[in-house]
């Protein structure tokens, strides 16, 4: 019986939302993989999971998605065009591979002007602050949050510590104190990936041993 995968299942191993985001298909390494977004009632779990949105707006969009099925499906399909971008250009980064930032930057410089015209000055609790101003009638409201996290990603860190799971693909900023994360979780594909190495080596060793 095949592992029962959910948004609930989902692990959460990067501290950046952009990235996160990406980290929703179970592998970018190959195309057998499971989308945890099968429909946009899972977007909206994860959403709910990640706290991108005050609830209310969140339920609001839920009920939206379920008055208007044929929208919600366009917008799914959207949300998954906007992470293959995202996943793209963060992988690219994280491998330094120039031609391939080439490729998706103008992607993904035009999704992060879309962004930006959805920020607003706000005054909250006596402070002003840059913030999203979310419509109730957008089904990929909560999406330009993750896309605005891509900017932040890329222009606050050193592109070093932006690295990708060799194992399963997934993306994540390292932020330890010697830049040494190599895996997306150590428990998972560390434990796999040294397995790997350990098997390789000990084949090896038997073949040069019956040689």
């Amino acid at each position: 019986m095949g592992k029962f995968r959910s948004i609930e299942t989902l692990s959460i191993d990067s501290t950046v939302l952009c990235c996160n985001f990406v980290n929703t298909v179970s592998t970018w390494k190959t195309a057998k993989n499971y989308d945890y977004f099968a429909g946009y009632d899972d977007f909206i779990a994860w959403c709910f999971k990640l706290e991108i949105s005050p609830r209310e707006r969140l339920e609001s969009l839920k009920e939206l998605a379920n008055e208007q099925p044929e929208h919600a499906l366009i917008a799914l399909h959207r949300i998954k065009e906007i992470r293959k971008v995202l996943q793209g250009l963060i992988s690219a980064v994280a491998q330094d591979d120039n031609d391939k930032k080439s490729a998706y930057l103008p992607a993904a410089n035009l999704l992060i002007v879309d962004a930006i015209s959805r920020q607003r000055l706000l005054y909250i609790d006596g402070k002003f602050t840059m913030g999203q101003i979310d419509s109730a009638n957008d089904l990929l409201s909560p999406v330009w949050k993750a896309v605005q996290s891509l900017s932040e990603l890329l222009t606050d860190n050193e592109t070093k510590r932006i690295k990708e799971c060799p194992m399963c693909g997934w993306v994540f900023l390292d932020e330890t104190k010697n830049a040494s994360r190599k895996w997306c979780s150590i428990k998972a594909c560390g434990t796999t990936d040294k397995m790997n190495r350990y098997n390789q080596k000990k084949s090896l060793k038997l073949k040069k041993d019956k040689g």
